[in-house]
């Protein structure tokens, strides 16, 4: 490795200083599985899956003014993720293609971002399909829309989808409905939080694909014709702050996160729970409050709550682990001894509950120019879609690393394609965040019932109206 990028690495105690101060409080020692034996209709759905959309951004990169948080961004465009990944998602090589979502409310936009692809595609001898990519009317004020995207559900008894909705923030600390540090911020725009237009994205989504105003309208258009009724998904506040990053699923009830959610949540006021460096007894109070109300929106029983062993300040799982199964679970290793032995905690505990554990060694990199320290090259920050997994690569330097990275999907997901994927030099790939922040999943079936209520209804049923 590159003696310069070891020197520069932080050391663990500087990572823990870096904590405290991001954060305000001391992370948990000790990681713990939280249980209820609460019945639920409902199931949260994995991210591995059936899909058939992907939803992406593309903000303006000139922050509002100041004084204006509550403003997109404006000025040139751009993508997070790299223009071959956007085409590769489209998967129109395979029976089920995917369409892609596009969070931008400048409709002139589409035209050059359909040349862009086109001219990405023909370099990379891949299809790609204009008539898949959809340009959603909302301005966000970042293209991570893994943090802020819906989270699907389905309704075991009705077989109905839905979407639980948190609020997204991106800070630690303060009560529900109002984060610590966004006190002079009005809740009435925004919710409290410092990125109001990320935060209202999943509405805009919902929208979009949901169009509910037609499972009523009984309009025709000139000469008799009529849409048909949309199979409409249902939509839940959870009340609770959270992350996209820091929400894994497993399909079976499963749920798996760092304790991040914990000093994010407060329990409502009155239960005197408060406090920036919470106990542990406040800390599990809180996370039966979170496990209760995830229990009745998602069908959540059994919650992998994680202590995270890098030390970073973003706190998110998917930057060390991932679900891969509904039985398989791929956790980080790392070269430093201290972190590695709690990655071992961590695979040990989800072994012990019947878990496949699955290994994947996340090399100590530092990334000039990033805001903050990357510890490790997020390898498990990966895209699953559908047969399909897309991997970051750390690039130059680190072949070897990258390598052994796609070997370990091989291993765990013999029947999936694996692609390795390297970052925009503008945006690159860190070991805080890679593909799967800046990407999120959208059901196959959503995408089918809303591409249903997009055709006109049957000639037989236009002559009867």
């Amino acid at each position: 490795m590159n003696a310069q990028k070891m020197s520069r690495r932080p050391s663990a105690r500087q990572l823990a200083r870096h904590f405290r101060a991001r954060t305000g409080c001391e992370p948990p020692q000790e990681s713990r599985i939280y249980r209820t034996g609460q019945v639920s209709p409902v199931r949260a759905i994995a991210e591995f899956e059936p899909m058939g959309g992907v939803l992406i951004a593309y903000p303006g990169t000139v922050p509002a003014r100041t004084g204006t948080p509550q403003q997109a961004p404006t000025g040139p465009r751009a993508f997070g993720i790299p223009d071959e990944l956007i085409v590769r998602m489209q998967q129109n090589d395979s029976a089920d293609p995917v369409h892609v979502f596009v969070l931008c409310a400048d409709p002139n936009q589409r035209e050059p971002i359909v040349r862009d692809l086109q001219r990405c595609a023909e370099r990379l001898r891949i299809d790609f399909d204009p008539a898949k990519l959809h340009l959603v009317p909302w301005d966000t004020d970042t293209f991570w829309t893994r943090d802020y995207g819906p989270w699907w559900i389905r309704n075991t008894v009705s077989g109905r989808l839905g979407i639980a909705k948190h609020t997204y923030t991106t800070l630690g600390g303060g009560s529900v409905g109002l984060v610590e540090g966004a006190e002079n911020v009005d809740p009435r725009e925004g919710l409290g939080i410092f990125r109001p237009n990320d935060d209202y994205a999943a509405v805009k989504l919902s929208d979009f694909l949901n169009g509910p105003i037609r499972k009523w309208n009984g309009a025709a258009w000139p000469g008799g014709r009529k849409l048909p009724e949309i199979a409409v998904h249902d939509w839940y506040y959870l009340g609770l702050l959270d992350v996209g990053g820091n929400y894994m699923v497993n399909g079976k009830g499963a749920i798996a996160s760092s304790y991040l959610v914990a000093t994010q949540n407060e329990i409502p006021l009155g239960h005197g729970c408060g406090g920036s460096t919470p106990s542990g007894a406040v800390i599990d109070a809180r996370m039966e409050y979170v496990l209760a109300q995830l229990n009745r929106f998602l069908g959540i029983h059994s919650y992998h709550v994680l202590a995270d062993p890098t030390g970073t300040y973003i706190g998110h799982i998917d930057c060390w682990g991932k679900f891969l199964a509904e039985d398989k679970v791929l956790i980080a290793s790392s070269q430093d001894e201290k972190i590695n032995a709690a990655f071992d905690a961590i695979a040990r505990s989800f072994r012990e509950e019947g878990f496949r554990v699955y290994r994947v060694l996340c090399q100590d990199v530092y990334i000039p120019g990033a805001d903050d320290p990357a510890t490790s090259a997020a390898y498990t920050n990966s895209l699953m879609l559908n047969d399909r997994v897309y991997v970051p690569l750390a690039g130059k330097g680190y072949e070897q690393f990258d390598q052994a990275a796609i070997r370990a999907y091989q291993e765990a997901l013999p029947e999936h394609l694996i692609v390795g994927i390297s970052g925009k030099p503008e945006f690159p790939w860190l070991g805080t965040d890679a593909m799967h922040c800046r990407t999120r999943e959208i059901p196959r079936e959503v995408v089918k019932n809303w591409l249903a209520s997009l055709e006109p209804a049957a000639a037989g049923s236009a002559a009867a109206a």
